[in-house]
């Protein structure tokens, strides 16, 4: 439908697109915790839960992250579900009985930890035809600089052995949201800790896979129909779009402050801007938090719920949570594509009003 769109209109649906990212930044901003209060927010972040641990949780494998999501998950279920159940008039038996929080966000460097995504700092530099690659500065080289450093680099790292058809994009931005900020934890000395891929299909699979390790470990006591997972990264999205294709395109608008990288759920199920919006209250309430030892305060994960029933029905589709949205990663040109209908309505519901007509309506 953009493709065939006038300017002028691409760039009403542009206005439109920017008011709602910026209405989501509002949300997200006065929905956060505030000290030891429960509920803030609204809609989908108004019940939202941090996981505080001692220490950083020490992975050493994907198994280990989704138990430790499962246990946290009945743990702050228990201690808050008579909390949100008083605060509620309705009967709320059997929506609590498929768990307070309908989902979760976590950083993307919980998965690389899982994964075991580092590589040693001094390995990722290295001289290509004369010209030293730095992988940060990735979008600053030739097409064929960046190409070569590719096949070599893919052939030294060998993180991603065992990865099939990897894409030169997948490893670029890998790459260029890598972090040296990593637990304290001997077997990372040294390393460079890099981004996941294909967010999308792991978010998919965590979900499903702690939506049945909750009913095991509960014995059924607590069944979420489905459960959501948002994988962000606290890097800005700009040069991670400008790898993608996206970049300076309006038909593929940036989320600004961070890049969501997948999501479980359909489109419908759970919204684009609902994960941004989740994946900013995440980040404000982590902060410097997943590997800082000046409080010893760590939050891996934080956990996000309703207040009221009906929103979760409105709002949600909680049977459809844990589905496979489509491969790789987020991809703001598709998920902006699946809002132009809705912008469509949107638009054709309203009715300007001419400044006559309300000013003589106001004088009758």
């Amino acid at each position: 439908m953009i493709d065939t769109a006038d300017e002028s209109r691409i760039n009403l649906y542009w206005s439109v697109m920017q008011d709602w990212i910026r209405t989501e930044e509002l949300k997200a901003w006065y929905g956060a915790p505030d000290g030891n209060e429960l509920f803030q927010g609204t809609s989908v972040t108004s019940l939202t839960v941090p996981a505080e641990l001692p220490d950083p949780l020490d992975l050493g494998c994907i198994e280990d992250l989704e138990q430790a999501i499962a246990d946290h998950f009945i743990t702050l279920h228990d201690r808050h579900q008579k909390a949100v159940g008083d605060a509620i008039l309705e009967n709320t038996d059997k929506w609590l009985s498929e768990g307070i929080f309908f989902g979760v966000a976590l950083g993307s460097k919980m998965l690389s930890q899982a994964f075991g995504l580092t590589v040693d700092a001094d390995a990722v530099v290295f001289d290509i035809d004369g010209v030293m690659v730095d992988p940060h500065e990735i979008t600053s080289y030739s097409p064929e600089v960046r190409e070569a450093y590719f096949n070599q680099a893919t052939a030294a790292i060998d993180c991603f052995d065992g990865v099939e058809d990897l894409s030169q994009t997948e490893f670029e931005t890998s790459l260029v949201l890598a972090d040296i900020s990593k637990p304290r934890i001997s077997r990372y000395k040294n390393s460079l800790m890099l981004a996941p891929i294909r967010c999308n299909e792991l978010a998919a699979n965590i979900s499903r896979r702690v939506t049945k390790l909750i009913a095991e470990k509960t014995k059924g006591r607590i069944t979420p129909r489905s459960l959501m997972v948002t994988i962000y990264d606290t890097d800005t999205p700009y040069t991670y779009d400008q790898i993608s294709g996206y970049f300076g395109r309006m038909d593929a608008p940036s989320l600004p402050g961070l890049t969501v990288l997948g999501a479980s759920g359909s489109m419908e199920a759970f919204r684009w801007l609902y994960a941004y919006r989740c994946s900013l209250v995440a980040q404000k309430i982590m902060k410097s938090s997943l590997y800082s030892e000046t409080e010893r305060r760590f939050i891996p994960f934080v956990f996000f719920g309703v207040l009221v029933e009906r929103d979760a029905e409105i709002l949600l589709d909680l049977d459809r949570l844990s589905l496979l949205r489509y491969r790789g990663n987020l991809s703001p040109l598709i998920e902006y594509a699946y809002l132009i209908p809705k912008i469509e309505a949107f638009l054709n519901a309203t009715k300007t009003l001419g400044f006559e007509e309300d000013w003589k309506g106001r004088l009758a």
